[in-house]
């Protein structure tokens, strides 16, 4: 019998170093051009989300009115039909605070549904977020209306100071409440937004705003406000500037149409004497003024004492 050797010859299937630098080279590559667009999709659907829960707000809103002659809900409507509670001891103001945290004790919408998914200020988190924080049981309908612990005072975040709301309405004083603040109000009144920078009007009528606003960093931007408003028609878009296209503000006076700073009390062209007649009392309602507030009330004097708040 003759016998065989037979040699088996391995070949080395490994990679050179020269083979594995090309491969890294071509996924650093391809990692270069997918990092953009796959931030940008991201950004894309946190737009998309912000607008939904921005008409949901709105829809919330003019549901509660179909059982108030299409009026929005205010907190004061709540101690009115409750004269009997003494108004030191229980706040019927119309602040954001009352506003978004009756809303929730309403039903409306959960608490998270009140933090943008565009948010940018660390100290604006859901109240609820890591325990049930938010007080449901103790809303009785007869002396307590909504949790009074909710914050949407954004000047006051910090970390051990949280804030619990995300969002922008119009400005709960004057006219306004009976000309914008209802279901039929029109594509140029605007209901909700996101939050904006502070502006004021500087020398020669330049506007001047914060240039260090956490809303500046909104939809994917820097430095550049962008954001999310509902027209009175329950219409959602992103806005391209606090100038939004289409909103015009409104001189009280008879003066022309101009473009409308959504962040910026128009009054100039209104003078009211003081203290107001009953009659006269916020007659300025012909801009839209989105804030934050953390003071609206309308004291003894006719004053409307209103304090905006800005991050």
């Amino acid at each position: 019998m003759n016998s065989f050797n037979v040699k088996i010859r391995r070949n080395s299937n490994g990679f050179t170093i020269v083979e594995l630098l090309v491969v890294i080279a071509i996924i650093i590559l391809i990692a270069a051009m997918l990092i953009p667009a796959l931030g940008k999709a991201f950004a894309t659907a946190k737009s998309s989300e912000d607008k939904t829960r921005l008409k949901g707000i709105h829809a919330a809103l003019v549901l509660d009115a179909t059982g108030n002659d299409g009026r929005f809900p205010l907190p004061s409507d709540v101690g009115k039909d409750h004269p009997e509670l003494d108004p030191t001891l229980y706040d019927f103001t119309d602040t954001t605070s009352n506003l978004m945290s009756m809303m929730v004790a309403r039903n409306y919408f959960k608490t998270d549904f009140l933090i943008s998914p565009v948010e940018t200020n660390p100290h604006v988190q859901d109240i609820n977020a890591e325990d049930l924080v938010y007080r449901y049981d103790d809303i009785d309908g007869e002396t307590v209306f909504w949790d009074d612990q909710f914050n949407a005072d954004v000047s006051s975040g910090s970390a051990s100071s949280l804030v619990h709301n995300s969002y922008a309405h119009q400005a709960l004083c004057g006219q306004r409440i009976r000309l914008k603040w209802h279901s039929g109000s029109s594509s140029s009144d605007l209901i909700l937004s996101n939050r904006g920078p502070e502006s004021s009007v500087g020398p020669g009528g330049t506007l001047v705003y914060d240039e260090e606003s956490n809303s500046l960093r909104f939809h994917g931007e820097d430095k550049i406000w962008k954001g999310g408003i509902v027209s009175g028609d329950g219409s959602v878009r992103i806005a391209q500037s606090y100038l939004p296209e289409g909103i015009a503000y409104q001189p009280l006076d008879g003066s022309p149409l101009g473009p409308d700073n959504i962040f910026l009390k128009d009054w100039s062209d209104v003078q009211v004497p003081f203290p107001f007649p009953a009659d006269e009392i916020g007659l300025f309602s012909g801009d839209n003024w989105m804030v934050i507030s953390t003071v609206n009330d309308v004291l003894p004097s006719r004053a409307i004492d209103f304090t905006a708040v800005w991050d």
